[in-house]
């Protein structure tokens, strides 16, 4: 009889168990199906200016690497702006290189950090490597913006290249709200990539063209992956 009583149990238990487990299950199916999102791919847009944007500098002169930047930032992929303040964009570098071989591409040249000194007066700079120069911009609440100043001064002479790298990885989602898509699905923000364009494409093209191999990807309008709009190169007398 005791035995009969405890099966009984069990099996009511169990009973329950499977009962709840279903109604959790809906639950969670329910949910998902209440709540779809979409992704949307973020391409910002962050412009340089270096000056004096000449061709030929001396040994010791100074130039400026710069930004000024709202943070109602540019997305290139939707050509549209969106506000991101005071947000940490991680590890940004700029790269120097000398071009020396006509016949390689940028990532193929040689190293070139070591021929500059770095002046950095607002403590941008967290890294300087060989190649590249690791650095923060810094954001202005009461101006709303990003800002740069990093200055390089070369001690040796030859054909330079500057161009910038952003981070392999970056998080919106808990900072950017893009809303809610036509279907009803939250947008979640994701990470592409970010553009640098330097000085509107006055970068002395022509001098890298005689120097190394053009590998643009693009066309001119796609300046993110064009080196007319993401490098900058001159020559040091």
């Amino acid at each position: 009889m005791n035995c009969q009583r405890a099966k009984s149990k069990i099996n009511k238990l169990t009973g329950c168990i499977s009962l709840l487990a279903l109604v959790c299950l809906t639950l969670m199916l329910t949910y998902c199906k209440e709540k779809p999102f979409a992704s949307q791919q973020l391409r910002f847009v962050l412009p340089i200016t270096i000056k004096p944007s000449v061709s030929a500098v001396n040994r010791g002169d100074t130039i400026w690497i710069e930004a000024s930047i709202s943070d109602s930032l540019l997305d290139f992929n939707t050509n549209k702006k969106i506000k991101l303040a005071n947000f940490d964009f991680g590890q940004t570098s700029i790269g120097i290189r000398r071009l020396a071989d006509k016949q390689k591409g940028l990532s193929d040249q040689a190293s070139a950090v070591i021929y500059f000194d770095l002046i950095d007066k607002d403590g941008h700079i967290t890294f300087p490597g060989e190649t590249f120069v690791d650095f923060k911009f810094r954001y202005e609440m009461l101006k709303c913006e990003y800002l740069l100043r990093v200055g390089i001064a070369p001690r040796s002479v030859g054909i330079f290249c500057i161009n910038f790298l952003g981070p392999t990885e970056l998080f919106y989602e808990n900072v950017l709200d893009l809303g809610i898509a036509s279907n009803g699905a939250k947008i979640i923000p994701r990470y592409d990539y970010i553009v640098f364009p330097i000085n509107n494409g006055i970068n002395n093209i022509e001098l890298f063209r005689e120097n190394c191999l053009d590998q643009s990807k693009g066309p001119e309008s796609d300046f993110w992956q064009n080196y007319r709009f993401t490098t900058f190169t001159f020559s040091v007398q």
